[in-house]
């Protein structure tokens, strides 16, 4: 079975972009290495990103295992050398079982140098783009000397960088539109790695009290871009959530009035009291959101739904909303709540989890 991904990035490569800027700046040097193509089920994984340090430090994953570490004894020389280096991975499921591992299939891993003054403006174009939760494409041409040109092609089909070449600039970005397969390798008529950047999935977390805390923390561990609303500025800070991509200190129609929430995104719902729910769910259920969850016990439950269909919302609409939120594993600590939460959310995004507010 592949491990490739296509709604988002690794949890665990978020921030390779920022901490490369942040290395740039500092004049370090390190390697960066990514999937170039992927064949079959091969252990290396789309989207996937590792960046190793001048002093040895890691950053991020391409899978684990066998093929990391073969990537990891050659990154040191990209890093001396300043060249880049194509890697190709064969296994056969006989290969793949003597190395400890699971799966076959093919890969080609490009590691590049990451320099003070090399394309710097591509990264911090990256880290920009990563943050706003935009997708974006970079493509890195790999010409014959060694040399290496990199460029981000923007959503609209806006270019940051160049190879140096006009007719090859827009050739790429025609390419671009063509491509059906993440991450695209080709040789002719040049060398060039195209990957796609896909922005990881947004979850609004309506409510900043002591089950938003390791709620925050668990989604930004298994993927999730967070951002966290209340109208309570003692609980929505950075002190509290130090690591959120957003903090909005809103009440709840101020909110949904800001934030522009798309059809991928996931609404959970753990306010300080009922009739705060009942609103954002009400606001919620007018929006596109993939997920509603919202906790409470089912006499709350009950009448939340009571008073949604005085407000004029259908079953179906009613329908949408997970609730009580959270996977039933026995929970009874904040932060096994919280992992309960997370999980109903995740299994939601991976379609194995289907649920609603309950009669």
């Amino acid at each position: 079975m592949s491990m490739s991904s296509s709604d988002g990035t690794l949890s665990s490569n978020r921030g390779i972009f920022k901490e490369i800027g942040r290395i740039q700046r500092s004049g370090e040097r390190a390697a960066l290495a990514t999937p170039a193509r992927i064949n079959g089920s091969a252990p290396c994984v789309d989207q996937s990103r590792l960046l190793l340090r001048e002093d040895g430090s890691i950053m991020g994953t391409i899978g684990g295992g066998w093929l990391e570490a073969e990537v990891l004894k050659r990154a040191p020389e990209v890093i001396e050398s300043g060249k880049p280096l194509l890697l190709d991975f064969k296994l056969t499921q006989d290969d793949a079982s003597k190395a400890g591992m699971i799966c076959g299939g093919s890969c080609t891993i490009i590691i590049e140098p990451v320099e003070p003054g090399r394309t710097e403006e591509i990264y911090a174009a990256a880290a920009r783009l990563e943050t706003d939760g935009a997708d974006f494409t970079l493509v890195t041409v790999l010409p014959d000397e060694g040399s290496i040109h990199k460029l981000a092609i923007l959503p609209g089909g806006e270019m940051v960088g160049s190879t140096r070449d006009a007719e090859t600039d827009e050739a790429l970005r025609k390419m671009n539109g063509q491509i059906r397969e993440w991450p695209y390798l080709a040789q002719e008529p040049f060398r060039v790695c195209i990957q796609r950047v896909c922005s990881p999935p947004s979850l609004y977390i309506f409510g900043a009290g002591h089950i938003a805390v390791p709620v925050e923390h668990l989604a930004r561990l298994v993927g999730f871009r967070t951002i966290v609303i209340d109208d309570r500025g003692e609980f929505a800070n950075i002190e509290r959530f130090s690591q959120a991509d957003q903090i909005l200190v809103a009440g709840v129609e101020d909110a949904f009035n800001q934030l522009e929430i798309d059809a991928g995104a996931y609404i959970v719902v753990i306010t300080r009291g009922h009739l705060l729910d009942e609103e954002v769910v009400a606001s919620a259920l007018r929006t596109p959101v993939k997920y509603i969850g919202m906790i409470g016990s089912r006499r709350k439950v009950t009448s939340i739904r009571q008073r949604l269909n005085e407000r004029g919302f259908g079953e179906e609409d009613i329908a949408r909303v997970h609730a009580p939120i959270g996977i039933d594993i026995g929970a009874e600590t904040v932060e096994e709540i919280a992992l309960s939460i997370v999980a109903e959310v995740v299994a939601v995004r991976r379609g194995n989890l289907k649920c609603s507010l309950s009669s």
